[in-house]
């Protein structure tokens, strides 16, 4: 068994591969001309609109340490406001105030990241071997949809568990007791979990019961983009089609921030706060329990927290986690590519809709 630090740290690393947003692009405007402070994967950055062209680099400038996020953009470039280095959007420095004739240390370069800008999203990535895309939410490319944002939120636990809670079937009738489940029926279907273009894919029917009309509340259909996205659409009959979709960017190992929207395909010109006032409720629910989980961090090791058959998804989810980790310690970021990209589709699902698919 892999020490707990040793896992966390692969996992880490695995999650460096991928896209993860950092901010909306409505809080880099609000701070500029200063850039804005984030931290991704435990990694401070700084990140700033430089013109036209959004940047992301280590927050930390090379001479004294002080934080370029408290300096500002000068020139298309990060200035510290400590001694004046300037860097540029590859973090190389073009300018130190105090040696205008130079030279620059060849040293002088920060880290610098992937970053780009996706429906008003702000995403950045700490290594683009395995060149992966960002993930984003189908809904957002529908005309038929009207999309509405969430505010952004931060809970202390990790991504993957963030993102395993929406999938957990069994916490509906719990957690969610007349919003998303009922108590009276708490044995959720065991639904066929397949692989399909670097995505977790399954369907879910909930138990009959009255719902409001704002509910996220029918016939879903989860996909689920590798590692940290959830994208459910709902059927509500009646040609109405409603759309949920979260991604959880990983802070550190512990905690994690959600950027999220809520579409409807229905009452375009009515009033959409009622519509995120739900999904503010479900969130009232579930954040007792998910920031309560002991550790925070998500464990992958099988033996670590005891499962049951009605746990299906969370254990296919866990399942392709470990094997991008096999992946990445066998053969890099190429290997991991490869494994996202490999479909599975398991065998015809038991007559019985509670049975549990074969591995």
């Amino acid at each position: 068994m892999t020490a707990p630090d040793a896992a966390q740290s692969e996992l880490t690393r695995l999650l460096e591969l991928f896209w993860h947003p950092v901010c909306t692009l409505d809080e880099l405007r609000a701070v500029a001309p200063r850039p804005l402070a984030v931290t991704l994967l435990g990694r401070p950055l700084a990140v700033a609109d430089l013109g036209g062209t959004v940047a992301a680099v280590d927050d930390r400038c090379l001479h004294r340490s002080a934080r370029l996020s408290v300096g500002w953009v000068d020139d298309g470039a990060f200035r510290c406001g400590y001694h004046g280095w300037r860097y540029a959007p590859d973090g190389t420095c073009v300018e130190i105030p105090s040696l205008p004739d130079g030279p620059i240390p060849p040293k002088a370069c920060l880290r610098s990241y992937d970053a780009v800008v996706t429906h008003d999203l702000v995403y950045v990535r700490i290594d683009g071997a395995a060149d992966t895309v960002p993930p984003a939410c189908p809904a957002l490319d529908d005309t038929t949809m009207r999309v509405v944002a969430g505010a952004p939120y931060t809970w202390p636990v990790a991504a993957p568990r963030r993102v395993e809670n929406f999938t957990d079937l069994a916490h509906f009738a719990w957690v969610h007791d007349g919003t998303l489940g009922r108590r009276d029926r708490p044995v959720p279907p065991v639904p066929v979990v397949r692989r399909e273009g670097g995505e977790m894919r399954f369907e879910y029917d909930p138990p009959e019961m009255e719902s409001e009309a704002v509910a996220l509340y029918g016939h879903s259909a989860y996909r689920m983009p590798m590692p940290c996205t959830v994208d459910i659409g709902f059927d509500l009959g009646g040609g109405v089609r409603r759309h949920l979709w979260m991604t959880a960017s990983p802070i550190d190992e512990a905690s994690c921030r959600s950027f999220w929207v809520v579409a409807r395909n229905d009452d375009h010109d009515g009033d959409d706060a009622p519509h995120l006032a739900f999904q503010d409720v479900i969130l009232a629910e579930d954040e007792p329990l998910v920031t309560n989980q002991d550790p925070p961090e998500m464990l992958l090791d099988p033996g670590a927290e005891m499962s049951v058959r009605t746990d299906r998804v969370s254990l296919e989810y866990r399942r392709w986690l470990r094997e991008l980790l096999a992946a990445l310690d066998a053969g890099g970021p190429a290997a991991v590519a490869a494994a996202l990209a490999a479909d599975r589709v398991p065998e015809a699902a038991a007559p019985d809709p509670r049975a549990v698919a074969r591995h």
